[in-house]
């Protein structure tokens, strides 16, 4: 196994505890550019009455794009009661509103996963495709262009992934602490590098041998470094 997809894989199994419920449940990791990767469902989260399963490797792939873009990043570790891509106000949010103030964040990636039989590799959800309305109208040529030979169009806003909800990542950002964002859906063959067995999915005997190719997920990785050390650069030379 190639040695980026053992780190991913070592972190998810050592940091991220998707059935372990905490008050503590969510971790920050310091970088050195204005960028912030979140995960907030790196873990189980409580929505609509019910527990619903982790979004698998979203926190592992967000700590390691971290490590080798140095961008700031937060994500959930542990199941939690405050699921904070649909709940207006949570302690999450506002620990991004404060990575925000204090480090000068200027775009925050939002990431998150779909399943297997989504008809797309990633999605980038930006509210809208107005610019006037759209999270994101200074990156969102970056992001077309990072993407375009990963994924066909459309890259952005398919159904269910517009991140348009008030209690979004992704709208949070953009209205409540005034910078640019973006919501990321990543397809599983695209992110699990092997499946845990304390996951919801195998626990629930759907595909619990799961695994996607080593190639696409390194190819999706690929895809998200550059698109994150893109926006670093024009930022920076703004």
């Amino acid at each position: 196994m190639d040695e980026l997809l053992k780190d991913i894989k070592r972190i998810e199994y050592s940091k991220i505890d998707y059935d372990r419920e905490s008050e503590d449940y969510f971790e920050f990791k310091e970088g050195n550019i204005p960028v912030l990767i979140s995960a907030p469902h790196g873990a189980k989260h409580f929505r609509d009455g019910k527990w619903k399963g982790e979004d698998e490797y979203t926190a592992s792939i967000a700590i390691k794009l971290g490590d080798v873009t140095g961008a700031h990043v937060i994500y959930v570790k542990n199941k939690t009661r405050q699921d904070s891509n649909r709940l207006e106000e949570t302690e999450y949010k506002g620990k991004i509103k404060q990575i925000i103030e204090e480090y000068g964040i200027r775009f925050v990636a939002d990431i998150h996963g779909v399943d297997r039989d989504k008809r797309f590799k990633i999605c980038a959800g930006v509210v809208d495709d107005d610019v006037e309305k759209c999270s994101c109208p200074t990156f969102k040529g970056i992001i077309a262009a990072a993407l375009r030979d990963f994924q066909e169009p459309p890259i952005f806003n398919r159904p269910h992934c517009k991140a348009r909800g008030k209690g979004t990542v992704t709208s949070f950002a953009r209205h409540t602490c005034g910078i640019e964002s973006a919501q990321f859906e990543i397809n599983a063959k695209y992110r699990i590098v092997e499946r845990k067995p304390d996951s919801s999915k195998a626990k629930n005997g759907e595909g619990p041998a799961f695994r996607a190719g080593a190639k696409d997920v390194l190819e999706l990785f690929t895809c998200l470094k550059e698109l994150i050390l893109r926006i670093k650069d024009e930022i920076e030379g703004q």
